[in-house]
């Protein structure tokens, strides 16, 4: 697919030749334009690249595929099955863009891994965040980290996300498991409507009712529910002797609550500063060509 009779130099990536173009290469790479230009002029006629015989090769570790997508990148030339390319050649295809700079190959990476985020384990995506520089898929993968089970991720895994990622998710994750014991155990204040008979009972039932189903929903040792979902569950138990207008009025004032809220807004908060402070994207400032 990309070997040109009137390209100007050769590579082979695995098994395969590909006969491509300086000026396209060159346009798109930073490392491309300055390598075709430090060997322009040059003596040797028979340098890399010059022939089939002679090709610049791609490191081994970059397949065949991945070579010919970003030679697709950069040539906006594409094959019919590119929707169905496997994550790994995707990110093969980030470490050409770094290892090329470029820009347009790497914004093609991360948009598809932004897409397929879910397919990736969260520590993979941290991994690529922090040796890539890519905050756009961070937070996420910071957000499925917390809620992850500890002994089911291995020692390799912890090994790739580091440290600092680590040791302040276990800092987040004791925050936000004592919040939980917090609101598992306190109910909300209940006000009394104007139609309540029975308020001392109205307040018993109450409280009785919020530990035996908001606290049990949430500190459930097999399954503990998130917040929303044990909101959800809750609503529908019996209230027992509650005044229907108090358990209005008290469901209302749950829901407004910022304390239901805390769980994610501590998580992004943290997981930007760490984006903050751990990744610096490339400006690629001197590319000006954004990809389609």
């Amino acid at each position: 697919m990309f070997y040109f009779l009137d390209g100007t130099h050769i590579f082979q990536a695995g098994n395969l030749l590909f006969r491509v173009h300086a000026s396209i290469l060159g346009d798109k790479s930073l490392a491309f334009r300055d390598m075709f230009a430090a060997s322009q002029g040059t003596q040797f006629q028979e340098v890399d690249g010059s022939a089939d015989d002679k090709p610049i090769c791609v490191p081994l570790q970059v397949s065949e595929s991945a070579f010919e997508l970003f030679l697709s990148v950069c040539y906006n030339k594409w094959r019919p099955d590119v929707l169905k390319i496997p994550n790994n050649t995707v990110i093969q295809l980030l470490e050409l863009s770094d290892m090329y700079i470029c820009k347009d190959a790497r914004v093609y990476a991360v948009r598809h891994l932004q897409r397929q985020r879910y397919s990736l384990e969260p520590t993979q995506l941290i991994s690529l965040a922090l040796k890539y520089n890519i905050k756009d898929f961070f937070p996420h993968a910071f957000e499925r980290l917390i809620s992850a089970r500890i002994n089911d991720i291995s020692d390799e895994e912890r090994h790739t996300v580091g440290s600092i990622v680590w040791n302040t998710m276990f800092k987040v994750k004791e925050r936000l498991d004592v919040h939980r014991r917090i609101i598992a155990c306190e109910a909300p204040p209940m006000v009394h409507a104007a139609t309540c008979m029975k308020k001392t009972r109205c307040e018993e039932d109450w409280k009785q009712l919020w530990w035996n189903g908001m606290g049990r929903f949430l500190l459930d040792g097999r399954n503990p529910q998130p917040y929303k979902d044990a909101m959800e569950r809750f609503e529908k138990l019996d209230i027992g002797e509650i005044n229907l207008d108090c358990w209005k009025a008290v469901l209302y004032t749950v829901k407004a609550q910022s304390a239901f809220d805390h769980e994610r807004t501590l998580i992004t908060r943290t997981a930007d500063n760490l984006a903050k402070c751990l990744i610096v994207e490339p400006s690629f400032e001197d590319f000006s060509h954004p990809i389609d």
